[in-house]
């Protein structure tokens, strides 16, 4: 009789902990969104007759909006409880695509998108892959974590095409936004009425609570943070100039930079997950660790590729490198500071790596119009990761590589 109660526990056990999964990798899903903006600028532009500077301010101030929404995350659900956030997410999530979809003008829909849909993204970001660590910390994390910050990289791959057939289908590009808006609230309403913290005894976790200003000034928090910053920039140099640079340096035409671009996108979902459960075996730092030597090689190498299967490689190991920081930080923030601080040690993590995606292209963008080339930008990004290697190979060696 014992055992068969113990076993309907594990059963009831099992599901919650996959619903909540499902409902993670739901909301993450939907915050790709903000790369999907692409789609939508050849139609916006034709519509308002702006620029493509203009244009593509919605995703360019959509990072701003990030960087707030990351690092008041955990002050507002301090404040708020769990639950009054994500009926904030929600309400701002929802609300940011109406109004995006019915903008008058330009100015109407940045301020919709990029801040009022960017916020509520950001919150529902840290939230769901938190949660996704707590729920599953001691209990294959890695791996739920892996699933949970693929749902990105599916998301763009599924919403992507997607879109494009909806504004074809429909000959607008507010179409899709309203539909979004419809799907992005019940997944919403849904996980504000089943998500929960896990139970206390179930986190095992007797670190005390730190501020976010406290985490920021720890040594700790610098070596990784410079770590995380350092490394993205490589990755943020190829994916900023991704079809310019993969046809410059292979020679090949749009369509096959297009498609090598797929390739990327594919490794960068597949090594999200694949990273997570390696990470549950060699230890998390040390996975990383491994990560940054084989993409500082890459990297170093990267000039000296000059054929398309040599490049295809080489942006492969650098979107391995990126999945390898996203996957990665909330396991490295909860493993140094605790699940009690989570959500303030993960925002700052995430907002370093952010940095590194805003710096990357620019100083590949730079080095393009100085010198005609993107090779001295490769190379001084190449030596940012290689820094970013020895720091972390340095935490390893003050934290012991402590496996979560």
């Amino acid at each position: 009789m014992l055992n068969t109660m113990n076993t309907r526990r594990e059963i009831i056990k099992d599901h919650k902990h996959l619903v909540i999964i499902a409902l993670c990798f739901l909301v993450v899903m939907f915050t790709s969104l903000k790369h999907v903006w692409s789609v939508f600028i050849p139609y916006v532009e034709a519509e308002f007759k702006v620029t493509r500077t203009v244009s593509i301010l919605p995703f360019s101030l959509f990072n701003i909006a990030n960087i707030i929404g990351f690092l008041s995350t955990g002050y507002l659900k301090e404040r708020l409880g769990l639950r009054r956030l994500l009926t904030v997410t929600n309400v701002l999530m929802t609300l940011g695509l109406v109004l995006a979809a019915l903008s008058p003008n330009i100015v109407v829909l940045i301020v919709s998108f990029a801040f009022i849909h960017g916020l509520g993204h950001s919150f529902g970001y840290v939230i769901a892959v938190s949660l996704g660590v707590r729920w599953f910390r001691g209990r294959r994390a890695g791996t739920a974590t892996g699933i949970i910050v693929g749902a990105y990289s599916f998301g763009i791959l599924v919403l992507s095409p997607l879109t494009s057939y909806l504004i074809q289908y429909s000959g607008s590009w507010r179409t899709p936004l309203l539909i979004y808006s419809l799907v992005v609230f019940t997944i919403m309403l849904a996980a504000t009425m089943i998500l929960r913290e896990p139970p206390v005894q179930e986190l095992g976790d007797r670190t005390r609570s730190q501020s976010l200003v406290r985490i920021a000034r720890s040594r700790e928090f610098a070596l990784i943070a410079t770590a995380l910053f350092s490394s993205t920039l490589f990755d943020g140099l190829i994916a900023g100039n991704f079809i310019p640079l993969v046809r410059e340096m292979a020679g090949v035409d749009p369509i096959t930079a297009s498609l090598v671009m797929s390739i990327y996108s594919v490794v960068a979902l597949a090594s999200r997950v694949a990273v997570g459960v390696i990470s549950e075996h060699l230890g998390v730092l040390r996975t990383l660790i491994t990560v940054y030597t084989i993409a500082s090689i890459d990297a170093l190498l990267f000039a000296s590729y000059g054929n398309l299967p040599l490049i295809t490689l080489g942006v492969s190991v650098s979107a391995l490198l990126f999945s390898a920081n996203v996957t990665l930080s909330p396991l490295i923030a909860s493993l140094i500071w605790g699940t009690r601080n989570l959500e303030a040690a993960y925002s700052l993590l995430l907002t370093a790596i952010v940095c590194g995606v805003l710096v990357g292209p620019v100083i590949g963008g730079l080095s393009r119009d100085l010198t005609r080339s993107y090779y001295p930008g490769i190379t001084i990004t190449a030596i940012a990761l290689l820094l970013g290697t020895l720091t972390i190979a340095y935490t390893i060696k003050k934290y012991g590589g402590v496996k979560q």
